[in-house]
């Protein structure tokens, strides 16, 4: 039985490391690495907090009554705060979600100001953002001092809001499932599409490789190239991960997402005949995955509707490495979602075996 595991796995990583060197031998496909690349750095990017950013949203619990929280106000160079009112600490801390600062005013805060004083805020920055705690601490004061004309300090410290569960602060976890749904999905197929015009595909299937081989070559050389971006990805966006118990979760997150988009992408290579309806196919497929996964937490959407995308394989895993990124994975919550994920799995697997062993009549 070890024996025949290991030709399996021998014959499965000659075909995937052949389809991964023909990979590199396509211009085509050495666009595409390059432009999935390009698009994880832009999502890193752009979720992080830039200099030239002129808006901060923030969240304020004010134990007195200050005129500070007073609506939306700009400076003189454009720069505009925005503050959102809450009750107590822990919904500030809540609210903060893709908020840039969270802030407690002391009771006696206009009192200090009228005084002459230097008056202080204590302040809190998600979790992403605590190496540069010193530096925020600086900008922020700066720019309350601006605001208010006299002397202000804000003190963050160690004041890092580690998000909840249900509480998104980011769109990374959903960047990584369609930087992984792109590359797979316009990768994958594209070769497949190749060895159907050589006549390749057709040597394999008369070769001793057996159908399930096949399809495990080709899932090996597309996992190449996802774990490429994934490896940028993660090295891009590690400091989101609250823990490292968690980030095994986020990685195990990651090989979910990799192993459907793989799958997905060889079903629609198998199913389809010509690189016309690969292209016709490849973005309703990917409407039908990745817009649903970014509105299943939406909290205003019909309770039907949101029911139905949560059952998505795409929206569990979006949800899985939303975990990995807060303060605790609910352990049903978590099952539930792995269960959706790998069902999922092993459907599009399952199509893609039974195509291949078709075409092998």
């Amino acid at each position: 039985m070890k024996t025949k595991l290991m030709d399996n796995l021998y014959m499965a990583w000659a075909i995937g490391s052949k389809d991964i060197v023909d990979a590199l031998k396509n211009k085509a496909t050495r666009t595409n690495i390059i432009l999935m690349a390009g698009l994880v750095v832009f999502f890193w990017w752009a979720s992080t907090l830039r200099p030239f950013d002129k808006r901060n949203d923030t969240a304020v619990y004010d134990e007195g009554n200050s005129s500070l929280t007073s609506g939306t106000v700009e400076l003189a160079d454009g720069y505009t705060f925005r503050f959102y009112k809450a009750a107590s600490v822990h919904e500030m801390e809540r609210m903060m979600g893709y908020k840039q600062l969270g802030v407690v005013i002391p009771a006696d805060f206009d009192q200090t100001l009228a005084s002459g004083d230097e008056a202080t805020l204590t302040g809190y920055v998600l979790w992403v953002h605590r190496a540069r705690a010193a530096e925020l601490e600086a900008k922020y004061s700066a720019k309350f001092t601006e605001l208010l004309g006299q002397p202000v300090r804000v003190e963050i410290g160690e004041n890092f809001v580690i998000p909840a569960p249900d509480v998104e602060t980011s769109g990374v976890h959903f960047h990584i499932l369609f930087a992984t749904l792109f590359i797979t999905i316009t990768l994958v197929p594209a070769l497949m599409m190749e060895e159907k015009r050589t006549k390749t595909l057709d040597a394999l299937l008369v070769s001793p490789a057996s159908a399930g081989q096949v399809v495990l070559g080709k899932a090996l050389a597309g996992l190449f190239y996802v774990l490429l971006g994934g490896g940028l990805f993660f090295a891009l966006n590690w400091a989101y991960v609250t823990n490292w118990g968690l980030a095994l979760l986020a990685f195990l997150a990651f090989l979910g997402c990799a192993m459907f988009s793989i799958g997905l992408a060889l079903a629609l290579g198998s199913f389809i005949r010509s690189r016309q309806h690969m292209v016709i196919w490849m973005l309703p497929v990917m409407f039908v995955l990745i817009i649903p996964a970014f509105f299943s937490q939406e909290p205003n959407l019909a309770p039907g509707l949101k029911a139905v995308f949560s059952w998505l394989p795409t929206s569990a895993l979006v949800r899985i490495f939303q975990f990995s990124m807060s303060s605790s994975a609910p352990l049903d919550q978590l099952l539930t979602n792995l269960a959706i994920a790998l069902g999922g799995i092993v459907l599009v697997f399952a199509a893609v075996t039974w195509k291949v062993r078709r075409a092998d009549r």
